[in-house]
């Protein structure tokens, strides 16, 4: 009945609430057009959603396709067709609708391509509520978030002109520890490293560089890498927390061969990818630092978790795993 709760009258100040409430949520902004943009962000490009509506609020994302996520792009402009026209408000709804039309294709590209629109929907919804995003996930919980420096050393390594001075030897990689302690960061983040006549060099076989297709992890690798992250350590000195991304670099031998190698280094957590909730649960349960898990990422230093997860399906495999 009307103005009830379980058979019983709510105050006056409930029902107004509900009514006051109720003609805000149901206000309409029709998307009038969704852009692509990118720009040159040197050795690769970012890659951003524009989103305008009827009012000219635009809502923006960022997406990634220079980097195993080819055709991000185009599944974007394809979904845009049935986006445009739509109430901007409604944005869960028009998700439901985007998966519904490409459920045979779900996750993967696609997924981050659904991704990409619901971010601008949600950024042009909380501007056109007058509130930041974060109001419209549950509020804020903090001011400010420590920050690590991440990829340190692996960019001027990898990446030398771009990202100066470039490291060519174990005294440029404890130049850039010293460089973390200086500039106030409290923590940095690295990678794996094989050293041949000194000269540090990449090792990202689940990338295929160098091609290796069965990512193996040898023992010079465990030695070279102990041999990075001493190094590192000595630069940035004690107070330092390192962080280690070993990526898709390895199986699940190979990435506890590594926790193994690395159990007595003081370590902040150790990163791992890997598409496999079942065997990273393993390996954050006989883990010697924390390990963050990321399926495809897990916390035994910390393992570190969940940063691939495209559905509520997939989290919720993860978390029944014991791997997040």
């Amino acid at each position: 009945m009307p103005g009830t709760m379980t058979g019983k009258r709510m105050p006056a100040w409930f029902s107004l609430t509900i009514k006051k409430r109720g003609n805000a949520v149901s206000k309409t902004s029709k998307v009038r057009s969704v852009e692509l943009l990118g720009c040159n962000a040197g050795w690769r490009n970012y890659h951003f959603v524009k989103l305008t509506t009827e009012d000219g609020i635009v809502g923006w994302s960022e997406f990634d396709e220079g980097f195993g996520s080819p055709g991000v792009g185009a599944a974007i402009q394809r979904l845009s067709v049935r986006v445009v026209g739509q109430n901007a408000f409604q944005h869960e709804r028009i998700y439901a609708e985007l998966f519904a039309a490409t459920r045979p294709g779900a996750g993967g590209v696609v997924a981050q391509a659904l991704g990409a629109i619901e971010n601008a929907l949600l950024d042009a919804k909380a501007k056109l509520l007058g509130v930041p995003c974060y109001d419209l996930l549950g509020g804020k919980i903090r001011d400010r978030i420590r920050l690590y420096w991440s990829h340190c050393a692996t960019w001027r390594i990898n990446h030398p002109d771009w990202y100066t001075p470039p490291i060519t030897d174990l005294d440029g990689v404890k130049a850039i520890g010293r460089e973390v302690r200086e500039k106030k960061f409290t923590a940095l983040k690295t990678n794996i490293f094989t050293y041949d006549a000194g000269r540090p060099r990449g090792w990202r076989p689940g990338f295929g560089a160098p091609f290796a297709p069965e990512i193996n992890v040898d023992r010079k690798v465990l030695r070279d890498l102990r041999t990075h992250l001493e190094a590192i350590r000595d630069g940035a000195g004690p107070d330092i927390d390192i962080l280690l991304d070993l990526n898709f670099n390895a199986k699940t031998e190979g990435y506890l061969k590594i926790l193994r190698a690395i159990a007595d280094l003081d370590m902040f957590w150790v990163e791992i990818d890997s598409f496999n909730p079942e065997a990273l649960g393993a390996k954050v349960r006989t883990r010697s630092h924390p390990v963050k898990r990321c399926w495809a990422c897990a916390n035994s230093c910390l393992i570190s978790a969940s940063r691939r997860w495209m559905s509520r399906s997939s989290t919720r495999h993860g978390t029944e795993s014991g791997s997040q």
